[in-house]
């Protein structure tokens, strides 16, 4: 049992906070994940409505939603599938009618609007792959997670340079996709410039080699972001909440830190940011962005920097303990936390911590069992919690609690493939149906 006064600090955590004039009830946030697989048509699946249901009733104050993409590139170059589309009017109904089954919790559902895949893509037929240089993707064999093994690493395919009406026309169909989104009834929307995706791309001078207006500067590196931005607001007004999602800290040889990355989100900013979301890594640190403890971006001192240069709230990740999460929040490090790993492991993770009873909480194992089964391009399911990715399925029809994937076999599939990209090759090795 935790002690009376832990139990006490959690208080914080059910603050009210506002994003724009969107009312949160508390300080939990699901961030945007891979787990709610889209049906056939890329449209909402009952299972990623029953996924979102799920997190809603276990009392997070903000659900994120992602594993989507916002332009036909995007789809086109999709290392998995199928994703939720953002680019057709026609699949706007069915976001509003899973909107509208959120919003009968009382649960806030902000949609995350990224372009394309960028280095991390795996293009279909003779496409290629665009960025913002000729840059690939090298991630050694010690960089990934605990329990995601890849002998040799991997080494992704060189991507060419984005042409600028490339890069203006995947900054359009962002927007048309934001202002999608909005009509379907989402409270939000969030850019995704994360991990090695296009838009990251464009961030730090270790992977943007141009001399162009979208290269060289803080200010020509964050200029799409800023266009993004600038854009979603003439089309969408003041008042719809406007969310950045970026990384904090390379933490790879000639990386970009936080310093570097908190300047350029201060630019977007000035366009009409309303929050801030913290990503630590990249995929060449994998191991940084799925770490083993809690509170990294505190301790590299990676949040304080965003908090300094930034106004508008700023979410921190990685906090599985609700009393470190807090901790961070009265020491004013974050505004809000971002969880993923904790609320897939027990989508009632949140109402038990406002009832009192954290030590109840089902604990994320971290082994990353959800992570490897993303790489190998199947369902994801989790170690501790039989419901995830069948939370649409009745009691009755889940099979018992028992690890998902043996170690070893993992090992082997990974260690065959000759993978340009972990997604696209493993998926092509394992067909599996569960």
């Amino acid at each position: 049992m935790l002690e009376p006064s832990a139990i006490d600090k959690s208080a914080i955590l059910f603050q009210p906070i506002k994003i724009n004039k969107l009312n949160i009830s508390n300080r939990i946030v699901l961030g945007a994940c891979l787990v709610p697989r889209a049906a056939a048509d890329w449209a909402p699946s009952e299972q990623t409505c029953a996924f979102y249901i799920e997190q809603a009733k276990g009392g997070v104050g903000l659900i994120i939603a992602g594993g989507s993409i916002g332009a036909k590139r995007g789809v086109d170059e999709a290392p998995m599938g199928p994703l939720l589309r953002l680019d057709r009017d026609e699949l706007i109904p069915a976001y509003s009618r899973m909107v509208d089954r959120v919003h009968a919790l009382g649960t806030p559902i902000i949609m995350q609007v990224g372009p394309s895949f960028g280095r991390m893509g795996s293009p279909k037929r003779k496409g290629d792959l665009i960025s913002a240089s000729p840059v690939n993707v090298v991630i050694p064999v010690d960089r990934f997670p605990r329990g995601v093994y890849v002998p040799g690493g991997v080494v992704t395919k060189t991507p060419r340079e984005a042409t600028i009406a490339e890069i203006e026309e995947l900054e359009d169909a962002t927007v048309a996709g934001a202002v999608r989104m909005r009509r379907a009834g989402f409270d939000g929307v969030e850019l995704p410039a994360i991990m090695s995706y296009f838009l990251a791309s464009f961030l730090s001078p270790r992977t943007n080699l141009r001399t162009d207006m979208y290269g060289g500067s803080v200010e020509n590196r964050a200029r799409m972001l800023v266009n993004i931005v600038r854009k979603i607001r003439e089309k969408v007004g003041p008042d719809f909440p406007l969310g950045l999602k970026i990384t904090c800290n390379e933490h790879v040889p000639g990386g970009q830190d936080a310093h570097g990355y908190a300047a350029i989100a201060k630019l977007v900013e000035q366009e009409g940011l309303d929050y801030v979301a913290l990503q630590d890594g990249c995929y060449e640190s994998m191991d940084v962005g799925a770490p083993l403890e809690d509170g990294a971006v505190v301790q590299h001192g990676e949040a304080q920097i965003f908090k300094k240069e930034l106004k508008v709230p700023i979410m921190i990740p990685s906090f599985h303990n609700p009393v470190a999460a807090a901790e961070a929040i009265a020491n004013g490090y974050g505004d809000l936390i971002v969880l993923v790993r904790p609320l897939l492991a027990d989508p009632n993770y949140v109402n038990k911590v406002k009832e009192g009873r954290p030590d109840t909480i089902v604990k994320c194992t971290r082994d990353h069992s959800c992570m490897r089964r993303m790489f190998l391009s199947m369902p994801v399911r989790c170690d501790v919690n039989p419901r995830l990715g069948r939370e649409d399925r009745r009691p009755g029809q889940l099979p018992p609690l028992k690890r998902i994937l043996a170690a070893p076999f993992e090992k082997v599939v990974m260690g065959v493939t000759g993978s340009p990209t972990i997604m696209h090759a493993l998926g092509k090795v394992v067909k599996y149906k569960h």
